[in-house]
């Protein structure tokens, strides 16, 4: 059984566009909402604790978002360099490829998990937190970055399966480690039972103990040949090159991540002048947003794979017709989904917080961003389709170049200059949106892209 689900795949080399898009997303996306439920179980029950818990649930995870990216784009890379050797069909190359990755980000994610804990005291100050939610937010990341490391190699692996069509394990073993950590926060958050109570460390602690969980589950899977690429480690030696090839189409991908961290996190420092409830606000707005472009991450995912397996196997027409098709289906689901947020944010912002001035504000936040949902999605999509080509250098500096030259200037102008207020903010960040779209396809139609190797 766990074979099977570990080698069920998506052909992207020969199935139809639209169809096999849809197939290898639909699960992505279901991933990755998954993924975004540990943060939401969290949030469900420290609540339960104030708008000061809400905040630094909100302002942690900012930080957390921030040091991830500094290792995840290794893994991109890697993924990146796996699906073009799958798609010349090279697999004991693909298999090298990986097994000198997994290496690479233990000793990574380990460094950075220990300058984390080193530098843990001065986070509160950076970001500005008032003195409530900086306690809280020191305590919550204590026990959550127990489970770095493990978390980084998940993501590692996960791209590896995924670069070879196979979206469906990395999704079975996310739905099992959300599940252990909402059956183990309520237990170690209130101290039911045998449990001591341990508040909003608790909620921490069962993060990094199911990602922990996951972590060995997925690793087992991948060194015993379950799943299409096997990790070799019979005369195994550390191969530096390889590491620099990775780094230097990871490199880009880290920083493109980051940019979008380094963007979310000066935004917080932004709307963090107008008080705790509206730090509260920008986390439930954000959290809807984030369940929203869960299925753009996947499309997005989806075409950097296909786009890398195709050029690998010459098929430069699927290429285009991926990139086209991905548009085509992000932006019918962004307006459907622009509309159920119009319709149903406020009853989800109410799940988690009945302070009148946070659900007003939350509601207002929605009501104004979800019309970047389309450009967000355009965007998105195709700077995934050229880094997926190897031009991830060209996909980073459209991205960081319009999240932090355009989006946060104008958030900034528009909340302090004009004196909007908040609400200058949300309106930066659409407008953001809709540059990052037109600069990514008008990137994309130049051709450029087209001349990188991998």
């Amino acid at each position: 059984m766990m074979k099977s689900i570990a080698r069920k795949g998506t052909n992207l080399l020969h199935d139809p566009i639209d169809r096999s898009l849809r197939l290898f997303a639909i699960p992505m996306a279901f991933s990755f909402l998954v993924n975004m439920v540990y943060s939401l179980i969290d949030r469900f029950y420290v609540s339960r604790l104030g708008d000061a818990a809400i905040a630094s649930i909100g302002a942690s995870d900012q930080v957390t978002f921030f040091v991830f990216t500094l290792a995840s784009g290794f893994a991109v890379g890697t993924g990146i360099i796996v699906s073009r050797r799958f798609g010349e069909g090279n697999m004991p190359e693909a298999d090298r490829t990986s097994t000198q990755a997994i290496v690479g980000m233990v000793l990574l994610a380990g460094t950075i998990t220990a300058i984390l804990y080193a530098a843990m005291q001065f986070i509160p100050t950076i970001m500005r937190m008032n003195p409530d939610v900086a306690a809280m937010s020191l305590s919550y990341m204590s026990t959550l970055y127990i489970g770095f490391t493990a978390n980084l190699l998940n993501f590692q692996m996960f791209s590896i399966v995924r670069s070879t069509g196979n979206p469906v394990f990395p999704m079975v073993v996310l739905i099992f480690t959300t599940v252990l950590n909402a059956i183990l926060a309520p237990f170690l958050i209130f101290g039911i039972g045998p449990f001591p109570q341990m508040g909003i460390a608790g909620a921490g602690l069962a993060t990094a103990l199911s990602q922990v969980t996951g972590c060995v589950v997925a690793l087992w899977a991948i060194t015993t040949g379950k799943t299409s690429v096997h990790l070799r480690f019979d005369n195994f030696r550390l191969e530096p090159r390889m590491f620099l090839r990775i780094a230097r189409l990871g490199l880009p991908a880290s920083l493109q991540m980051l940019s979008v961290s380094v963007n979310r996190a000066l935004i917080f420092v932004l709307v963090g002048g107008y008080g705790t409830s509206v730090i509260a606000a920008y986390t439930l707005g954000l959290n809807v947003d984030m369940v929203v472009f869960m299925s753009v991450f996947a499309v997005g995912v989806a075409v950097e794979v296909a786009t890398g397996q195709n050029l690998g196997a010459g098929n430069h027409e699927r290429v285009r017709a991926y990139h086209v098709s991905s548009m085509k289906q992000t932006g019918i689901l962004m307006m459907v989904l622009a509309v159920v947020v119009w319709m149903f944010g406020e009853s989800f912002v109410r799940l988690y917080t009945v302070n009148p001035p946070t659900v007003q504000e939350a509601t207002a936040y929605l009501h104004i961003t979800i019309f970047g949902y389309v450009f967000f999605a355009l965007g998105l999509v195709t700077v995934r389709a050229m880094s997926g080509a190897g031009a991830a250098f060209i996909s980073m500096a459209v991205t960081a170049g319009c999240l932090l030259f355009t989006q946060l200037p104008l958030a900034y102008v528009m909340s302090s200059q004009l004196s909007l207020g908040p609400k200058g903010v949300w309106y930066g960040i659409v407008i953001g949106y809709a540059a990052f779209a037109l600069v990514a396809l008008l990137v994309h139609r130049s051709g450029v892209w087209k001349k990188f190797k991998v």
